[in-house]
């Protein structure tokens, strides 16, 4: 089996858990198997290429900020491991120059203190990269280097989320840009101070296993509720996802089919003519299917997960519906490949619904960034904007549902809560929601192909799918990262507040 050999530095910290994130992928985007074996400063990485692959890699700063980076292409068999912390610091200065020289010649304004950080970036990398042989003096100007690259790609950041926004608002119609929170959970009070006017959607989740706690006997009783009052306010409604199959939102007695696919695809048929019955003409959007690409709490194959996701859209299709479909997929960059047993890509299964052509409105990408499984790892503006312009190739329209932690205590109110009792080495608070707000939103609201972005958890004290994820604590305050979500919201469509 095909093999890459990296050495370790003392000045890079690889952790367990960063074993089982880390993964490479192909030249066209695509994560492959990755088999990760580590002994003390030793790594190797077990593929099934032997074509060059980029090795992706969890990275915590000296603030313990996380982010995933990447090396440049590396050749596979290497005779003499490559050492992980040069890698890193020259892909990283690979897309930092990249990003600059795109900025100028599309001649925009930089700032002088971001030349001269590519410049002694590059300066650092070079003499890390001359004297290798002397780790003592190589590594810290390999990690000074990596540390210039990253300051200097978050000031860009600004610059290019200016220039596309002004790109965009220079289109003769106005943009249509859907703005909202998502509502898992009867509407309470505590939830009303959100409705600002920065929002001007919301999306509601008919819970499967609330809805039709026995079989053939449905209870409306708490959507009807939300949704009445979500269109008194006059926000647009989007209904769903009407089927995630997670330990959230999947019946009991359906757990008895588990073993039946058949059985399993007449009680979603059967469940989606009662849902659109009851709300036709009452919402908006539909939001059919979100993240069964991925984590299911039922088993099924890729085929059964496809072959479901096509049978949802067309029982709505069949019914007559005429409104707008959305069906979202989980973890987009794909980091479940990694195993032997998954071929399918998240953009494949979206791909395969975009040919079949049976009247899919718009696709989504899940962001639940977080350090471990079914999360996310954390991604930096611009990894945002390059997975956006990938799957902007499917020529559909897209949208975002995005949530992030606030604390790494234990939450017993998550279904995916991983009951830490010790502090992770990345910095896990409501500083790190709202940086992450300030550095993912920009890119997701000047984006010329997105025409929504949702919060998918509005409060902790409600259960929930990821541990303290939404934008209300547990005694219903609001959280830093709703005001700055209100100020980017305000900055990039001042027109519409």
């Amino acid at each position: 089996m095909p093999k890459l050999t990296f050495h370790i530095p003392a000045e890079l910290t690889i952790s367990d858990d960063d074993c089982r994130i880390i993964h490479v992928v192909g030249c066209d985007r695509l994560v492959r198997f990755t088999g990760v074996k580590r002994s003390e400063d030793r790594m190797v990485l077990e593929l099934l290429e032997t074509d060059g692959v980029k090795v992706k890699v969890p990275f915590r700063d000296a603030q313990r900020n996380a982010r995933m980076l990447s090396t440049c292409a590396l050749r596979v068999e290497n005779k003499t491991p490559y050492n992980l912390l040069l890698e890193l610091a020259r892909g990283t200065l690979f897309r930092f120059r990249n990003l600059t020289n795109a900025c100028l010649d599309a001649h925009l304004d930089l700032l002088d203190i971001t030349k001269r950080l590519l410049k002694d970036a590059t300066e650092n990398f070079a003499q890390a990269a001359i004297g290798k042989e002397t780790p003592g003096e190589a590594n810290p100007r390999a990690l000074l280097s990596l540390q210039q690259s990253l300051q200097g790609l978050s000031q860009l950041e600004h610059v290019y989320a200016m220039a596309s926004h002004h790109a965009i608002s220079k289109q003769p119609k106005e943009r249509a840009f859907l703005r909202g929170i998502t509502l898992n959970e009867p509407l309470s009070a505590e939830v009303q101070p959100l409705f600002t006017k920065a929002l001007n959607t919301i999306v509601i989740e008919p819970n499967w296993k609330k809805c039709e706690p026995e079989i053939g006997h449905y209870d409306w009783k708490d959507v009807d509720l939300t949704l009445d009052t979500i269109r008194e306010k006059g926000h647009a409604t989007v209904l769903g996802p009407m089927f995630t199959l997670d330990k959230f939102s999947t019946p009991d007695w359906l757990y008895l089919w588990e073993n039946d696919f058949e059985e399993v695809l007449s009680a979603v048929e059967k469940y989606t003519a009662a849902l659109v019955q009851h709300y036709r003409n009452r919402v908006d959007l539909w939001y059919c299917a979100a993240g069964l690409n991925d984590h299911t709490a039922l088993p099924m194959k890729e085929e059964q997960r496809l072959q479901l996701m096509l049978h949802i859209v067309q029982s709505m299709r069949s019914s007559g519906l005429r409104a707008p479909l959305l069906v979202s997929f989980a973890r987009p960059w794909g980091e479940y490949m990694t195993t032997r047993d998954r071929e399918l890509a998240p953009i494949h299964f979206a791909e395969e619904l975009v040919r079949a052509r049976v009247g899919i409105t718009g696709i989504g990408l899940e962001f639940n960034f977080g350090e471990l499984s079914p999360a996310t790892y954390y991604r930096g503006f611009f990894d945002v904007v390059d997975i956006l312009d990938y799957w902007s190739l499917l020529g559909v329209p897209l949208f975002v549902t995005i949530s992030a932690p606030s604390s790494w205590r234990p939450d017993p109110n998550a279904i995916y809560d991983p009951n830490r009792q010790e502090e992770p080495l990345e910095r896990i608070s409501r500083r790190t929601q709202r940086e992450i707000v300030s550095h993912v939103l920009p890119a997701l609201l000047t984006h010329p192909q997105v025409q929504g972005v949702f919060w998918s958890q509005v409060s902790d004290s409600q259960p929930h799918r990821f541990p303290h994820a939404g934008l209300l604590d547990p005694r219903g305050r609001p959280k830093s990262a709703v005001n700055k979500m209100t100020d980017l919201i305000r900055t990039y469509f001042p027109e519409n507040i």
